[in-house]
């Protein structure tokens, strides 16, 4: 019997497709696989394998247990069995799972925490995380908001 080495190739074969010309904004929840070659702009979950494509990116968080980043991804990752980051991965977060694989030419900044899976945060336990650092990014820092006030002043003079 010859051992299926590559973890795309375990998988069952059904999953859902972000086209590269897609852009979403939200949170997707999965009980299959899903492949994204698009953009996605907040919180993907999946009980099965998340597939980032060369050329996809996503800007928030990934939860399941398989995943594999060949894209962008800007934020964290909690996997409770196997993440691979390929050689063509940008990644910018940090990752919490069972087992990892990085391979050369791949692009990490950020810390990875090998954890068993009961030690892994609960998806509520994420979720509270994302949208408390959501909240803060969507805010702005605060000298955008006085230069606001400042514009809004001088508008009123005029």
């Amino acid at each position: 019997m010859i051992k299926k080495r590559r973890l795309e190739y375990r998988e069952v074969p059904t999953e859902s497709i972000i086209a590269p010309d897609t852009k979403i904004r939200g949170t997707i929840i999965r009980s299959s696989s899903i492949r994204i070659s698009g953009h996605v702009k907040g919180r993907i979950n999946s009980d099965r394998l998340v597939i980032l494509d060369k050329g996809g990116k996503i800007d928030g968080m990934i939860n399941a247990p398989h995943i594999i980043i060949n894209g962008e991804l800007n934020g964290n990752i909690d996997s409770s069995e196997h993440v691979e980051l390929r050689a063509e991965c940008r990644m910018i977060g940090n990752i919490n799972t069972g087992k990892i694989a990085i391979a050369e030419g791949s692009i990490f900044h950020g810390e990875i925490k090998m954890t068993k899976k009961k030690d892994l945060p609960s998806a509520s336990e994420s979720d509270k995380k994302f949208f408390k650092i959501k909240e803060k990014f969507d805010q702005g820092p605060p000298e955008v908001e006085d230069a606001k006030e400042r514009l809004a002043g001088l508008q009123k003079l005029t």
